[in-house]
């Protein structure tokens, strides 16, 4: 009986919890139409194409065939641009050239090399001079001593433990 009574206490539970009814979120992402949009590969394989979405964003592009980087390999010199409007309300604006020296991006908002501070120093081609070489030291043939180019400090017995001893 006991049994029973505990089934009908759990079912009783159940009955009386209210009923809640979630709906899953949807993160259906909003479709920008498509302005204008155009196309053109040519004859020779060279081609022009660019679009214009209804939120801003713009790209074209242009490209024409070149002798490749291996035996058969086709490849292409391409220049375009892409404008797109960030969450901050800027447009931004990539210009790009993409050839045989890779891909080129320029933009107000990329970043640039730090200039260096000093130049890169000249190498000399005249096999006359004497080059400089770094010299390791001598090292000395003590047995208390560490290899030339390691640091080993000394330790010197305190009351409790050691304590290392720096020369």
């Amino acid at each position: 009986m006991s049994s029973g009574f505990v089934l009908a206490a759990v079912l009783a539970v159940a009955a009386a919890a209210p009923s809640r009814s979630y709906a899953a979120p949807t993160y259906a992402p909003k479709v920008y139409q498509i302005l204008k949009q155009e196309a053109e590969l040519r004859d020779d394989q060279s081609y022009d194409s660019h679009f214009e979405t209804e939120n801003g964003i713009y790209a074209s592009e242009s490209g024409r065939p070149v002798e490749g980087y291996g035996d058969d390999e086709e490849s292409y010199d391409v220049n375009g641009q892409f404008s797109y409007t960030g969450d901050d309300g800027v447009v931004y604006k990539v210009v790009y050239v993409a050839n045989g020296n890779g891909f080129q991006p320029q933009g107000a908002h990329l970043p640039t090399p730090v200039p260096t501070e000093y130049p890169t120093p000249e190498a000399s081609d005249d096999d006359d001079e004497e080059e400089e070489r770094y010299e390791a030291p001598e090292e000395e043939d003590d047995d208390d001593e560490a290899p030339a180019g390691y640091y080993q400090p000394q330790y010197e017995r305190v009351i409790v433990g050691y304590r290392p001893r720096y020369q």
